[in-house]
């Protein structure tokens, strides 16, 4: 068994697809193994399994959270036998290949909705029946419910927004500023939803964005977002990327 699942790894070209660079190996090895067909997406925790018919040259998936922009390619796995050999019916015909992406939910979102090109044509998925009508792009998008979480950690909860957090002393006044803003301390005032915790989501355009907290004239960095840079002042501040 450990034989067949190395093989259909093997046979996937496993270096982790962009955007499941962050599963862990055994993981990913664990998802891969557990693709029999092409099927409707597939929820496992926090990952979905997408698959295409192998008959397909060429299959990418591209997500609205991402506004489209990045388009994932679905890699091939070949079913393997405990040889390490393709595997074949009964009449000697190699089984059909399946094409396949694992994503990770992102944080903040109830549904994913996304699209596919499969063999350079933009089309909702073949094996989801849930389609919704989007109406800032004017087309029919594939949707997929999925369990609603969130982390206390600064990212885009959706197109074009960014939920910022901070953790601070409860009961301070803690303020948002950075180049977005020309670094105006007081501007965007956060605010405390748990003792401690503070929050805001703010509407960015797309581009790299350095930032900091503020509690009074004191400059705090992001601690749950690790990029950061030095500004022209010698301060440290912390950068997000709106795509």
């Amino acid at each position: 068994m450990k034989r067949m699942i190395i093989a259909a790894i093997a046979a996937a070209c496993l270096l982790l697809p962009v955007g499941a660079a962050e599963i862990e190996a055994l993981t990913y090895t664990n998802l891969v193994s557990s693709i029999s067909r092409a099927r409707e997406p597939v929820i496992s925790g926090r990952y979905i399994i997408f698959t295409a018919s192998g008959q397909a040259r060429h299959a990418g998936i591209a997500f609205e959270h991402e506004n489209y922009v990045n388009l994932r390619t679905m890699r091939r796995l070949i079913r393997k036998d405990e040889s390490g050999n393709p595997k074949r019916d009964e009449n000697g015909k190699l089984l059909e290949t399946i094409l396949f992406y694992i994503a990770e939910v992102p944080p903040g979102l109830g549904e994913i909705r996304y699209r596919m090109v499969i063999d350079g044509l933009w089309t909702t998925d073949p094996m989801n029946p849930s389609t919704a009508y989007d109406y800032a792009n004017g087309m029919m998008v594939s949707s997929l419910p999925v369990e609603y979480y969130e982390t206390f950690k600064t990212n885009s909860v959706h197109s074009g927004q960014v939920r910022f957090v901070c953790r601070a002393r409860a009961g301070a006044s803690i303020r948002l500023a950075g180049s977005f803003n020309n670094w105006d301390p007081f501007m965007y005032e956060m605010t405390e939803t748990a003792p401690g915790e503070f929050e805001l989501i703010l509407p960015l355009p797309r581009g790299v964005w350095q930032y900091a907290y503020f509690e009074g004239t004191t400059q705090i960095p992001d601690g749950t977002n690790p990029d950061r840079v030095y500004t022209k002042d010698g301060r440290i501040a912390s950068v997000v990327t709106v795509e």
